[in-house]
């Protein structure tokens, strides 16, 4: 499969919400969720972990456990159109605790959460997301991040999720529908920022 460049990727990134049935290959699976192992990790702490949940009856699972009740006349549809991978990321505040508190670390004087400047158990995980989404749009497939606000309690304790990590949302994997054409929204309604509205030089 021919790969392209890295601008073409990030360009032609964005949230599909729509998707064939058709399933992701698990070595196709395996390539997208590796590139995680590669995303920034202060001290090497690597407390991200992924939950990936591609067998039909879980995902049917999931949906009904997460929709809010207010969404659940869309149950069905989300069902039919969801994609055939959601993959959940975790990271763990004590792992990076930890490793600080370790001697090679400990000079740092991060041992506890008030220590950090801002806390980068979710920002590396952060990163750990983007590349997974990345790693899709370059294996010809579509991806979608969202969070997850209702089951949350029941979801966890259901997967055996250790209680030191925390659930950072949802990220859907899977061929693109047809249809997922989408003309409204604020992608298309707010214009995307110019580069001289983004960078500023020495000052504000």
């Amino acid at each position: 499969m021919a790969r392209v460049e890295l601008r073409d990727i990030v360009r032609k990134r964005r949230m599909v919400h729509r998707f064939t049935r058709e399933p992701v290959a698990d070595e196709t699976l395996l390539r997208i969720l590796e590139i995680a192992r590669h995303a920034p990790s202060a001290g090497f702490s690597q407390a991200f972990r992924l939950v990936v949940l591609d067998d039909p009856g879980r995902l049917e699972w999931f949906w009904r456990l997460t929709t809010p009740p207010d969404e659940l006349p869309e149950l069905d549809q989300r069902i039919a159109t969801g994609p055939p991978v959601v993959v959940l990321p975790f990271t763990s505040k004590a792992a990076y605790l930890d490793r600080y508190s370790a001697p090679d670390k400990a000079g740092f004087g991060l041992q506890s959460e008030e220590a950090w400047p801002v806390p980068f158990w979710h920002v590396d995980a952060g990163m750990a997301i983007m590349l997974i989404l990345l790693a899709a749009v370059d294996e010809g497939l579509g991806g979608w991040y969202f969070g997850i606000v209702h089951g949350e309690s029941d979801l966890l304790p259901e997967l055996g999720i250790p209680d030191q990590y925390a659930l950072l949302g949802a990220i859907a994997i899977g061929h693109r529908a047809p249809e997922d054409v989408r003309t409204q929204g604020s992608a298309f309604s707010r214009p995307r920022v110019s580069v001289d509205e983004l960078v500023r030089r020495s000052h504000w």
